[in-house]
C-alpha cells in the first residue's frame, strides 16, 4: 500500500485551509475539487484486495493529521474522526457521518469513504462534525458494535451508502418471529438403516434480507429441508429421528443436519435423490467461490425417532412455508415483506420452527401473520407470533428528514425510503433507541451532488 501521495496531497489540502477570506462558493469549489483528489488518492492507495481494516486506518490516520482533524476513537475495526465547531459555533447541532469499510473489497469503498471524508471537512462555518467508519466483512458488522455509544451520540446521524439510485431511507423495517409447534412421543422405527445428512458453509454472516446480491449463501434449512420434503412426495420410505440448525442471531443459519432412518428397499433411490441435491448446491458454491460441506453418511442407530404426526408437521412445513420475498410490488420491484428460516429444530419429541420476518409497514406485517396462521393449521402445529417493533426510526418533522428528502428526491413508492436489509441503524439503534438518523444512498455520478447536500446541511448560513 503506498502512503505517500495521499499525505503529500492531504497536506496540500491542509494549507489551502489555512488561506484566509475563503467564501461559501469558493469553499464549494474547494470541496469538489478535494474530492476528486481523495478519489485518487485513496485508488492508489488500495490496489490489492482484500485488504486489512489496519491499513485503511493508517492511511486515514495520515489524512486526519495532515488535514487537522482530531482522532477521536480508534478501535480494532472502528475508527472516529472529529472536525470540532468552528469558534462561536459550538451551539449547532452536531452530526455524525457514517459509512462502512468492506474489508473484502476495498475499491469498491471509495465513493462512499471519499465523499464522507471530504464532507468532514465541513463548510466554512459549521458545529461538531463526526466521521465514524466501521469495518464490515461480508455482510457482517464487525466494526459499529464496537465503538461505544457515546461517539454515536448525536443530534444527526447520516449513514452514507452506495445505491442503484438516489434515495433517502427515513426508518427501519418493522419486524417479529413466527414460531411453530408440534409435540409428540418418541417411537421407535419401522426401518433399519441411518443416515446423517448436514450441511454447512464457512460463511456465518450472510443478511437473509439481502434480496439484491447475487452473493448470498443457500439456507442450510430449507436445502435439507426441502429435500426431506420432495423424498417424502416421491414416495420414499424413511422415519425422521432429529432436525438440528445453527445460526448467528440476526443472520442466515449456517449450518443443519437432519437423521433419518430409511426403508433398506428406498436406500439406493434416496441416495440417488441426495447426489442430485449435492450437484445443484455445488453449482451454486461454484458460483460463490466458497467451501462448503454437504454430506449423507451411514450413522448410528438412533433409539428413537420423531412420531408421524411430527415428522409430518416438519415435512408439511418446509413444504409449504413461504420464504424469502413474501410481498413484492412487480411494477417498482419494491419488497414490502420477507422472511426466513430462522431455526429448526426437534428435542425429546417436540419440533420448533422460527421464522424471522422483515416488513415495511405493521399491515404487511399482519398479513404474512395471517398467512402464516392458516399454514400453520393445515399443517396441525401450534402457532405463535411475536412482535419485535421499528428496528430503528427517524423523526419525520426534524430538520434531518425534511432537508434531505426536500434536495434528494424519491424515486419509487413511499415504502421504499424503509430499508429492509441489515444496516449500521439496526445496531445503533439497539444501544439509542431515540437516536435520529437517516441513510443517504446515492450513485456513483452523484457523489458531488450528495457532498453538496451534506455540506448545505452542516452549513449554518443556509439551515438559518
Amino acid at each position: 500500500m503506498k502512503r505517500l501521495l495521499p499525505f503529500i496531497m492531504c497536506f496540500i489540502f491542509a494549507v489551502s485551509l489555512s488561506l484566509s477570506g475563503c467564501s461559501e462558493m469558493d469553499r464549494s469549489g474547494e470541496l469538489r475539487e478535494f474530492l476528486s483528489l481523495n478519489e485518487d488518492s485513496f485508488s492508489e492507495a488500495f490496489t490489492e484486495e482484500p485488504c486489512s481494516f489496519s491499513d485503511f486506518n493508517n492511511y486515514m490516520e495520515n489524512w486526519a493529521k495532515a488535514s487537522s482533524i482530531e482522532i477521536a476513537y480508534k478501535g480494532e475495526h472502528s475508527l472516529v474522526l472529529k472536525n470540532s465547531a468552528t469558534s462561536g459555533y459550538d451551539d449547532e447541532p452536531s452530526c455524525l457521518l457514517l459509512c462502512g469499510f468492506n474489508t473484502e473489497s476495498a475499491s469498491k469503498n471509495k465513493r462512499v469513504i471519499t465523499t464522507a471524508q471530504t464532507s468532514l471537512l465541513g463548510p466554512v462555518e459549521h458545529g461538531d462534525i463526526l466521521l465514524a467508519i466501521s469495518e464490515t466483512v461480508g455482510d457482517q458488522f464487525a466494526g459499529i458494535n464496537e465503538i461505544p455509544k457515546k461517539y454515536l451520540s448525536c443530534d444527526n446521524l447520516i449513514n452514507l451508502s452506495k445505491g442503484s439510485n438516489n434515495n433517502i431511507l427515513t426508518s427501519g423495517p418493522v419486524a417479529a418471529v413466527s414460531t411453530f409447534h408440534r409435540s409428540g412421543k418418541l417411537t421407535e422405527s419401522n426401518y433399519a438403516q441411518a443416515f446423517e445428512i448436514k450441511l454447512s458453509m464457512p460463511a456465518e454472516y450472510t443478511d437473509p434480507f439481502d434480496f439484491g446480491k447475487d452473493s448470498n449463501y443457500p439456507n442450510p434449512i430449507n436445502v435439507i429441508g426441502g429435500f426431506l420434503a420432495s423424498g417424502k412426495s416421491s414416495g420414499k420410505l424413511f422415519d425422521i429421528a432429529s432436525f438440528e440448525s445453527k445460526a448467528n442471531e440476526g443472520y442466515t443459519p449456517y449450518y443443519a443436519s437432519a437423521v433419518v432412518v430409511v426403508d433398506s428397499n428406498h436406500i439406493e433411490s434416496f441416495q440417488s435423490r441426495f447426489e442430485k441435491s449435492f450437484e445443484n448446491i455445488q453449482e451454486k458454491f461454484e458460483d460463490l467461490e466458497s467451501e462448503f460441506e454437504y454430506t449423507m453418511e451411514e450413522t448410528d442407530m438412533p433409539e428413537k425417532v420423531l412420531s408421524d404426526d411430527v415428522a409430518t408437521g416438519l415435512i408439511s412445513l418446509m413444504y409449504t412455508l413461504n420464504t424469502g420475498v413474501c410481498e413484492q410490488d412487480e411494477e417498482s420491484g419494491v419488497i414490502y415483506s420477507a422472511s426466513y428460516l430462522k431455526s429448526a429444530n426437534t428435542q425429546k419429541g417436540e419440533l420448533v420452527i422460527s421464522v424471522g420476518i422483515r416488513a415495511r409497514g405493521e399491515s404487511y406485517l399482519d398479513s404474512l401473520s395471517a398467512e402464516y396462521e392458516t399454514t400453520a393449521g393445515l399443517c396441525s402445529t401450534k402457532y405463535d407470533f411475536k412482535r419485535g417493533g421499528r428496528l430503528w426510526n427517524s423523526d419525520p418533522n426534524s430538520n434531518l428528514v425534511t432537508f434531505f428528502t426536500g434536495c434528494v428526491p424519491q424515486t419509487g413508492p413511499v415504502e421504499s425510503s424503509v430499508s429492509l436489509k441489515s444496516t449500521e441503524n439496526d445496531f445503533i439503534a439497539a444501544k439509542l433507541p431515540d437516536q435520529n438518523m437517516i441513510i443517504y444512498a446515492f450513485e456513483k455520478g452523484d457523489r458531488k451532488t450528495a457532498l453538496e447536500n451534506i455540506t448545505n446541511f452542516l452549513d449554518p448560513s443556509i439551515q438559518k
